[in-house]
């Protein structure tokens, strides 16, 4: 029998040891939290592509909302799982799209041999191992196979998520 009536639930590779309380939150978070399948990102996916379809065109309000209900009616989930897929996109897409950014600013910098660009080379190279321990850190929250799937479609992820933060941040 496992130590703790949770423990056979829990993925071993998701223990923590030492002060790392984030991990331990992550464990928690991850018994409350199901799995993102092929099935449920495509229709996230539809759901993201109706939405921006209709807002992009009209920054209305009342067409955000009307974007809302034929992205539902598209995507053929529940509010609840839209919502809670959502929130699984954004915070794969934040982190994924973060770490583009840090690549080619590192791109940028390549040719250069100055010492204060070496500093922030190596400030861009510390932050980019920063962003990949951090999506690795979702798979404690969310499940490693629902991370593996999502690095599958990173590119169309952070797509959306670019236009997704695009929209919803002009005011």
């Amino acid at each position: 029998m496992a130590p703790s009536l949770f423990d056979d639930y829990l993925d071993v590779r998701n223990v923590e040891t030492g002060t790392d309380f984030d991990a331990a939150d992550d464990r928690t978070l991850r018994m409350a939290s199901r799995p993102v399948d092929k099935a449920m990102l495509d229709a996230l996916v539809r759901y993201q592509e109706t939405f921006l379809t209709h807002v992009e065109a009209d920054v209305r309000p009342e067409a955000m909302a009307r974007a809302q209900t034929e992205a539902l009616a598209a995507s053929g989930l529940d509010l609840k799982a839209v919502e809670w897929g959502l929130s699984v996109l954004r915070a794969f897409g934040g982190r994924r799209w973060t770490l583009q950014r840090l690549q080619t600013k590192l791109t940028e910098l390549e040719g250069s041999t100055a010492p204060e660009v070496d500093a922030l080379r190596k400030r861009v190279q510390d932050e980019l191992l920063k962003q990949e321990r951090h999506t690795e850190a979702l798979s404690r929250r969310y499940g490693a196979e629902t991370v593996a799937l999502l690095r599958e479609h990173e590119a169309k992820l952070v797509a959306l998520h670019t236009r997704l933060t695009k929209v919803l941040s002009r005011g």
